[in-house]
């Protein structure tokens, strides 16, 4: 069984040589509690999720994170013990949040790949989540394996 349950990596394309270059990657971990990890350059940053939201928590999260200058991050400590999402940024703007998240995803340019590990997810909750994103509109490529 892999360490992880979920990996969503964000890219930025380049029309012009149509290649892209990685901005930043989530890994979700799920044990006694379930975390996620967001890496950036050479930052890892820590939050636990609701559980009701453990996917829309993560997208949202990274696609933040893809946004601020490495100049803002660079001397915040990482590998810190996680907080709960609601406890940093209050219920209410979890839940505005959560409920723009296709769009914000949609509008912002950047390429999401969910990596979703189905051994690890064996009810298909994640799977169901990203499904109802992507019909929502998310741009959301995701990748399927038992590995």
């Amino acid at each position: 069984m892999p360490e992880f349950t979920a990996a969503v990596f964000a890219s930025r394309h380049h029309e012009s040589t149509g290649t892209s270059t990685l901005i930043a990657h989530g890994l979700l971990h799920e044990g006694n509690r379930a975390y996620w990890e967001i890496h950036i350059s050479d930052k890892i940053f820590r939050f636990i999720p609701s559980a009701a939201y453990l996917l829309e928590d993560g997208l949202w999260q990274l696609h933040n994170y893809c946004f601020i200058p490495e100049s803002e991050y660079r001397h915040d400590v990482h590998y810190n013990p996680p907080l709960h999402i609601e406890e940093e940024f209050g219920k209410a703007t979890c839940n505005q949040a959560r409920k723009a998240l296709p769009e914000t995803l949609k509008k912002s340019g950047i390429r999401f790949q969910a990596m979703l590990i189905t051994a690890a997810d064996p009810h298909g909750e994640l799977k169901n989540r990203v499904l109802a994103l992507q019909q929502q509109g998310a741009p959301i490529q995701t990748t399927f394996t038992n590995a």
